[in-house]
């Protein structure tokens, strides 16, 4: 049970010291603003969507992550949006908030546009070791000890896209920023520090691709996806997802994470509100064994635009 507590500190430790990429969420083609900003404004309609997954269900302190976002475009060409992402990964967690603008131009006839986006954003990390969270005789370093901080960071994209075909690339983490890593430790006498050591965000770079094709009467979709996920110094991860969507209300879909995750899912559309679910389970590993899956939940309200007109878009829903 030692060992298993302190892997966990181990984790925790790693995760604040080298900052991962973003949340990896299954319904990624649903609420893909999150993973490029140049997405911003390219929808009919103006997106809010609230997103949460509860990852490893029956793993204590297993991993929840949330996002809410919403863009739109506010004349001709130009965009904005925000985005807040919060993540929770006993005993850490961290959130950010983002400003999203992007261009749009048309590359022909207004059916095909390029655009491009830039988010700042700030990041706030926190970390805490309470006594209840570690072994006994754990080392004291450790104990009742606590941390946090925020930064300042950069992503940009670019994406193209028409009423069938995606395609986008963007880089998050721009700046690298760093930050040291004080830890005060808390006793009844006084306070004093230790630090974990010099810390910084890492570039991660997206790369996206989706094709709608029409089958059996038009009445049908079938939208194979891909979003690659390359960091610097990390293990590319892939996802690939298939929906199979009915008169662009109901769909349903299977993906496949590279970390051997299955992913299945659903979805429908009533009136201006679109809801999803995704259930993951992990098909290799020994973590297998210690938990009931994955589950992530998705509802997107479909606010009218006023330059919905303007120019196509991918997809509505």
């Amino acid at each position: 049970m030692r060992n298993f507590f302190t892997l966990i500190i181990c984790i925790a430790c790693c995760l604040v010291a080298k900052t991962q990429q973003q949340s990896n969420y299954s319904q990624f083609y649903i609420n893909d603003i999150v993973y490029n900003p140049a997405i911003a404004g390219s929808k009919s309609y103006n997106p809010l969507v609230i997103q949460t997954r509860q990852q490893w269900l029956g793993f204590e302190g297993a991993p929840f992550s949330t996002n809410i976002s919403y863009h739109k475009l506010i004349n001709e060409n130009s965009a904005i949006g925000g985005i807040f992402n919060y993540e929770n990964t006993t005993p850490s967690f961290q959130s950010d908030l983002q400003i999203l603008y992007a261009f749009h131009v048309p590359l022909n006839s207004k059916t095909t546009f390029l655009s491009f986006g830039i988010a700042p954003k700030i990041k706030y990390y926190s970390i805490n070791f309470s006594a209840e969270d570690l072994p006994p005789n754990q080392d004291p370093a450790f104990s009742e000890s606590t941390f946090s901080s925020a930064l300042f960071d950069v992503s940009s994209g670019l994406y193209l896209y028409n009423n069938r075909l995606s395609l986008g690339f963007s880089c998050f983490n721009m700046l690298e920023s760093s930050f040291n890593m004080p830890v005060v430790k808390k006793s009844n006498q006084s306070n004093s520090n230790s630090s974990f050591g010099n810390n910084s965000e890492i570039m991660n770079f997206y790369t996206s691709a989706s094709y709608r094709f029409d089958i059996i009467n038009n009445d049908w979709d079938i939208e194979p996806t891909i979003l690659l996920n390359n960091g610097v110094n990390q293990k590319q991860i892939i996802d690939f997802a298939t929906r199979i969507i009915y008169l662009h209300n109901n769909w349903a879909g299977i993906g496949y994470r590279s970390d051997r995750t299955m992913s299945f899912s659903f979805g429908f559309k009533s009136n201006k509100v679109n809801i999803g679910y995704s259930y993951d389970h992990q098909i290799a590993g020994e973590i297998m064994n210690y938990n009931y899956g994955t589950h992530e939940f998705i509802i997107s309200f479909q606010i009218p635009a006023l330059f919905h007109n303007r120019h196509t878009n991918f997809w509505i829903f």
